[in-house]
């Protein structure tokens, strides 16, 4: 009856926070998707892929919208990985 229980505001701010993240992180992953299949219907023709190089200048032949497809995935991809790092944060937080 007489025990001590403390809550840490530390800990449940991190836990907040990371539910927080995780959140932007769907959201950027949404966002990155839905770009990634406009960009596959071909709503951006106007992109070009140029390298400027110091002599010269490097136009990439081939399929632009396999470029400006790509372009959106990796993001997506990035922020998939996040969501499951944050997640793994979060886990180890709870555990402590």
């Amino acid at each position: 009856m007489n025990s001590f229980n403390a809550i840490d505001p530390a800990k449940s701010l991190a836990s907040v926070s990371i539910r927080i993240f995780q959140g932007f992180s769907i959201l950027f992953f949404c966002l990155s998707i839905y770009l990634g299949y406009l960009s596959y219907l071909d709503f951006f023709p106007d992109w070009q892929i140029v390298h400027e190089l110091s002599d010269g200048e490097i136009n990439w032949t081939g399929n632009s919208t396999f470029w400006q497809t790509l372009f959106f995935a990796i993001p997506a991809l990035i922020s998939v990985i996040a969501f499951f790092l944050l997640a793994y944060l979060g886990k180890v937080i709870r555990k402590e």
